[in-house]
C-alpha cells in the first residue's frame, strides 16, 4: 500500500482521471511543476533553467554577449532595478500576509461567534444522525459526509415499478454518480496523509454542483408523483451535499490561508540575502575586478553576470512557484453551488434552452 500511495501524485489524489473533473492531461514535469514538486525544488528548477539558458545564449553568441556585458551602466541599471524590484515584492507579499494575519485580530465576540458556527456546522452533522461525534480532521469530515451521501443515494431508488421510465433514468443517474464519485473520493482520502494539505484538498474533486442540480431537478419535475419517503431522501441528499460544499470550501480557505503563510516565511528567508548579494554585484561591477581570460567562449564576467542575474530572480522564481499552484487549484475548482462549469456535463438546458 505505501508504494502505491507514493506512485500517486498530487493531482492524481486531487482530481481522479474522471469524466468532467480531469481537466488536463500533463505530463509528469507539467503535473511536478503545477502540483507534485516542493514548491522551493520548483523555484530552484526554475532557475536552473534561466540559468542554463543564460549559459547558452552566452556560447552562441560570445562576441556580442561579452560586449553587451562590458556596458557597466547598463548592466547596473538592470540590478538596481532587481534590487528595488525584489524590496517593493517583499513589501507588497508582507502586507498582503499582514492583512491575512490582521484577520485574525478580531474580538472575543467574534471570535466566539466564529467557533460557535463551525461547532453548529458540526453539531448539525451530528443531529442528522449521519455521526454520534464529528470528526476533528478535515479528510475524516470529508469521509463521513460521503459515507452518508452513499447510504441516502441507495435508498434514493425506490422498489415501486409503477414509476415514469424518464424518472427511473434520471434518479439511476444520480443515484449512480452519487456512488461512484464518492467511492473515488474515499479512496483518495484513505491514501492521503493525515495533516498534508492534500486532506484539505482532496474533496475538491468530488462533483457536488452537478448532483445538487440534478436533485432538484427530480424534486422540482416529478414532485406530485414522488411519495413522502422519496421526497425526504432527495431533501436529505440535498442538504448533506451543502454541508459537503460548505466544509470543502472552508478547507480550501485553510489551504490558501498556509499557502500564504509559507510563501511568505519563504520570501522573506531568500529576500534578505539576495538583497545583500545584489548590493555586492553592484559594487563589483562598479569596480571592474575581472581578468580578461577566456574559456571556450566564456569569461570570468560572462558567468558571474549569468550566475548574479539567476539568483537576483530567486524572490520572483518562488513567487512564480506558490502562485501557479494555487492559481491551478482555483482554476480547476470554480464550481460553486448548484452552477455547473464542467462542459462535460448535460444539463436540461443544453438543447438551445440558454
Amino acid at each position: 500500500m505505501a508504494d502505491e500511495i507514493s506512485d500517486l501524485s498530487l493531482s492524481e489524489r486531487l482530481f481522479p482521471d474522471r469524466q468532467g473533473l480531469d481537466r488536463s492531461r500533463e505530463n509528469r514535469l507539467v503535473r511536478w511543476i503545477l502540483f507534485d514538486g516542493d514548491r522551493e525544488r520548483v523555484a530552484g528548477a526554475l532557475l536552473g533553467f534561466v540559468f542554463g539558458l543564460l549559459l547558452v545564449m552566452g556560447g552562441l553568441w560570445p562576441i556580442e554577449y561579452q560586449e553587451l556585458l562590458t556596458e557597466t551602466d547598463t548592466v547596473q541599471m538592470v540590478f538596481n532595478t532587481f534590487l528595488s524590484g525584489t524590496i517593493l515584492l517583499v513589501s507588497i507579499v508582507v502586507s498582503i500576509a499582514a492583512v491575512g494575519i490582521s484577520q485574525e485580530l478580531t474580538s472575543l465576540s467574534d471570535q466566539s461567534e466564529r467557533v460557535d458556527t463551525i461547532m453548529e456546522f458540526q453539531s448539525d452533522i451530528e443531529e442528522r444522525e449521519i455521526v454520534e461525534v464529528s470528526p476533528a480532521r478535515p479528510g475524516q469530515f470529508m469521509a463521513v459526509v460521503l459515507r452518508a451521501l452513499k447510504d441516502q443515494a441507495s435508498e434514493l431508488q425506490s422498489p415501486d415499478g409503477t414509476k415514469d421510465a424518464s424518472y427511473r433514468e434520471e434518479v439511476d443517474r444520480l443515484q449512480e454518480d452519487i456512488q461512484e464519485n464518492a467511492e473515488e473520493v474515499l479512496t483518495t482520502l484513505s491514501r492521503v496523509e493525515n495533516g498534508s494539505t492534500d486532506e484539505l484538498l482532496t474533496g475538491l474533486s468530488y462533483d457536488s454542483s452537478w448532483q445538487l442540480y440534478q436533485s432538484r431537478r427530480i424534486l422540482v419535475k416529478y414532485g406530485d408523483e414522488l411519495t413522502e419517503d422519496e421526497r425526504a431522501c432527495i431533501a436529505e441528499i440535498q442538504a448533506t451535499l451543502r454541508k459537503l460544499m460548505v466544509s470543502r470550501e472552508y478547507f480550501k480557505t485553510l489551504y490558501y490561508k498556509l499557502e500564504l503563510s509559507d510563501l511568505s516565511r519563504t520570501l522573506l528567508f531568500v529576500s534578505l540575502p539576495i538583497i545583500v548579494f545584489i548590493t555586492y554585484v553592484l559594487l563589483a561591477l562598479d569596480a571592474g575586478v575581472f581578468p580578461d581570460l577566456a574559456f571556450f567562449g566564456y569569461t570570468p564576467l560572462s558567468v558571474f553576470i549569468s550566475l548574479a542575474y539567476t539568483i537576483a530572480l530567486a524572490p520572483y522564481a518562488v513567487l512564480t512557484s506558490y502562485v501557479l499552484r494555487a492559481a491551478t487549484v482555483t482554476k480547476r475548482t470554480p464550481e460553486e453551488g448548484p452552477f455547473v462549469m464542467d462542459a462535460d456535463r448535460e444539463t436540461a438546458y443544453d438543447d438551445g434552452h440558454r
